[in-house]
């Protein structure tokens, strides 16, 4: 026969035990909480990444790539992807870029699955284009990458953002711009970024190098009779390439070429004096 105490002491524990397991289930409740503050409650059970997973994720990404696990290596950078809120999302594109230009190039030369592997690259270079806000060194990066997989018209618009992000280096960055643009087959529109960049070039070395090459590439590109009126346009804001006998046989060439034999003879005639002038005066 249990005494009053005891009875009071069972009592007690049952009363206990429901509220400790209460207790215990707003612990829990409170530290679910507290993990989704952390990593940023979305609704619905979905979380955003921490930047430390997500650079975690990156690394595990890298080592993949140099061991060749390209599949592998997306898989692991997909939820980064996905999100792009995530703080690591840029760096992720980057790598995504990286993963499918080196399977892509390890595919035998010569080969279909090399020719379909490459043509899918190109949106993968659009998509960074359109996404912007990279460094100059990035740009460039970008447009190396471009033109060594044969996208040549991207890397030109690579070099162009380059040109738009460094003005100390825009007039470099412009002509890497117009030698893809031949590389690529549109010598017309490289000759016509060198015919600008002569227009505002304040080095007459500079002027003389870049309105003949890009005279000539315009020639070859869309013509001689709109080089002809291309070059006449520089000229006639740079009038002292005049001086130059090499640029008046050039011009004097454009216009045979484009059936203006009396333009061209004035030209040379006016060299003739001109030079004739130089002689009589040493």
């Amino acid at each position: 026969m249990s005494t009053a105490p005891e009875r009071d002491g069972e009592a007690r524990a049952h009363l206990l035990r429901p509220a400790s397991l209460a207790v215990f289930a707003i612990l829990v409740c409170a530290v679910v909480f507290a993990v989704a503050w952390q990593y940023g409650w979305r609704g619905g059970l979905s979380f955003y990444d921490s930047a430390g997973d997500a650079q975690a994720q990156l690394q595990g990404a890298e080592l993949m790539l140099q061991s060749g696990q390209y599949a592998a290596a997306l898989r692991q950078i997909a939820p980064i992807l996905a999100n792009s809120q995530n703080p690591r999302y840029r760096q992720a594109r980057l790598l995504q870029w990286q993963i499918a230009r080196t399977q892509a190039l390890a595919i035998p030369p010569q080969s279909p699955q090399r020719r379909r592997a490459l043509s899918h690259l190109v949106p993968i270079l659009d998509g960074l284009l359109r996404l912007g806000g990279w460094t100059p060194a990035q740009w460039r990066s970008l447009a190396r990458d471009a033109a060594a997989v044969g996208a040549y018209r991207l890397s030109a618009r690579f070099w162009t953002a380059a040109a738009a992000t460094d003005p100390g280096s825009a007039q470099e960055d412009q002509r890497q711009a117009a030698r893809a643009l031949v590389a690529g087959g549109d010598p017309a529109a490289g000759g016509q970024i060198l015919l600008n960049l002569a227009a505002v070039s304040a080095d007459p070395a500079q002027q003389r190098s870049l309105f003949l090459q890009g005279g000539a590439w315009l020639e070859g590109g869309a013509g001689a009779a709109l080089a002809l009126t291309r070059c006449e346009a520089i000229l006639a804001r740079k009038p002292l390439l005049w001086q130059d006998r090499t640029i008046v046989l050039f011009m004097a060439r454009l216009a045979l070429a484009a059936g203006k034999p009396d333009l061209a003879a004035r030209w040379l005639h006016r060299e003739l004096l001109r030079s004739g002038g130089e002689e009589s005066s040493r």
